[in-house]
């Protein structure tokens, strides 16, 4: 429509173009009075034109009234705007739309008379997760004439995060719901820490720091405190953002199915009350520590917002980076589409090192639009038997699929003719697996 419109606008400056050197022409030619006045008219006309579209800009006052600065695919970024106008002329043929890079941006069309205020609600649907520019206002004025379209903004923008989809996991495998990264583990230390899980009677060597004097004076002896480290298990989504590894077009790709994977896990486990934490090796690397924080499901959700595949940092590497900040009471779900037998390996010495592994394979092979000529000759790497053998299970997101039942139960590992392996590309033949 704003395409056609403008085609239309240039055709009209064309004509009115010509006529004008017609005239000129005619009125230089032949010298008569009459091509004289109607070539003045003419250009009056342009000067009033452009006249009446600059004059509508100003004395213009513009508020735009909105709460949050986030929101979730499905809803609508509301807002009113209130338009005043502080001059004596009437304002006409003003076009006011939010200047913001969300799709479907909503807008509309006033007149105003002197010190009139228009107020209206917009209401843009939030179709794709993302991080977008919004708050600024982009005015266009009109003449009578059709000949010019002048534009100007108002307000400062500002950013609105649009979070990803999640899904409700009420049936997401035992084996993985119950997991260590439910509950709190409890360890001695010598050191002074924030928790203190006991007192006992004083010992030779004891730091005055350690006295609890509230349970001294209590006891009538000297009473010290027990301090643990109070190690909590701790759960991380591991996002495999690299480029290679992602096919289809958005919104309807690897990328998107494996962040709602990611999206609706956090949610999970932040309903659970327990610490998650979110990797990804996009762009650039996110590591963000699993915390019990109020606030860190609003960090992990914008986190996930903002991520793209569209990091060069092989999944493999990526593990061994995030390896130092793994311990034994940590649990890992692997989100991939990769095709690469690189990483297995990798998950399978993580194990070893007492990490709670699971891995949650996103089937390139299911988005069919994706191009078969990029899966022509590659070899299906990911193998349910092999991870099995290192306690590793193994779940299957295809596109279309209810993630909550692709949770609910890992791969059944199989072996073939040599009692080794079964590829990926026999996985994906069987959906009874699943």
């Amino acid at each position: 429509m704003m395409i056609r419109r403008a085609i239309s606008q240039h055709r009209r400056k064309i004509f009115f173009g010509l006529l004008i050197l017609a005239v000129l022409f005619y009125a230089l030619g032949t010298g008569f009075p009459f091509f004289y006045r109607l070539l003045f008219t003419l250009v009056a006309l342009v000067c009033i034109g452009y006249g009446w579209a600059w004059l509508n800009l100003r004395g213009l006052e513009v508020r735009l009234f909105r709460v949050g600065t986030r929101g979730h695919i499905g809803e609508y970024l509301d807002g009113q705007i209130q338009l005043v106008n502080r001059t004596r002329m009437p304002k006409s043929w003003l076009e006011i739309v939010e200047d913001t890079d969300l799709p479907q941006p909503g807008g509309r069309t006033v007149a105003l008379i002197k010190g009139q205020l228009r107020s209206f609600r917009i209401a843009t649907y939030l179709s794709r997760r993302g991080i977008y520019r919004t708050g600024r206002l982009r005015i266009t004025a009109r003449d009578p004439f059709g000949l010019f379209r002048l534009t100007r903004t108002f307000l400062d923008g500002q950013a609105f995060t649009v979070l990803p989809r999640t899904v409700p996991l009420p049936d997401l495998d035992q084996r993985f719901a119950n997991l260590p990264s439910d509950s709190v583990f409890s360890r001695r230390t010598p050191a002074i820490t924030p928790e203190s899980s006991t007192v006992r009677d004083y010992a030779h060597g004891d730091s005055l720091r350690r006295i609890h004097w509230p349970y001294t004076a209590r006891m009538n002896r000297l009473m010290v405190k027990e301090f643990d480290i109070g190690v909590s298990a701790q759960a991380w989504a591991v996002l495999d953002m690299e480029r290679r590894s992602h096919l289809g077009e958005p919104p309807d790709n690897t990328e998107e199915l494996a962040v709602t994977v990611a999206a609706s896990l956090v949610r999970h486990w932040d309903e659970t009350g327990t610490p998650a934490g979110l990797a990804a090796n996009g762009a650039e690397s996110w590591i963000l520590r699993p915390d019990r924080r109020p606030a860190q499901l609003g960090v992990l959700m914008e986190a996930l917002a903002g991520v793209r595949s569209d990091g060069a940092l092989p999944l493999e590497r990526f593990l061994q980076d995030l390896r130092p900040h793994l311990s034994g009471f940590n649990t890992l779900m692997v989100i991939t589409p990769s095709r690469r037998a690189e990483w297995v390996s990798i998950l399978a010495g993580m194990r070893r090192q007492g990490v709670n592994i699971a891995v949650c394979y996103v089937d390139p092979a299911s988005f069919a639009d994706a191009g078969a000529e990029q899966l022509t000759g590659t070899t299906g790497q990911i193998t349910a038997d092999y991870l099995a053998q290192h306690d590793v299970p193994v779940y299957l997101a295809r596109r279309g699929d209810d993630i909550n039942h692709a949770l609910s139960r890992p791969l059944a590992p199989r072996t073939d003719a040599d009692g080794l392996r079964t590829d990926a590309a026999e996985l994906r033949a069987e959906p009874s697996m699943v």
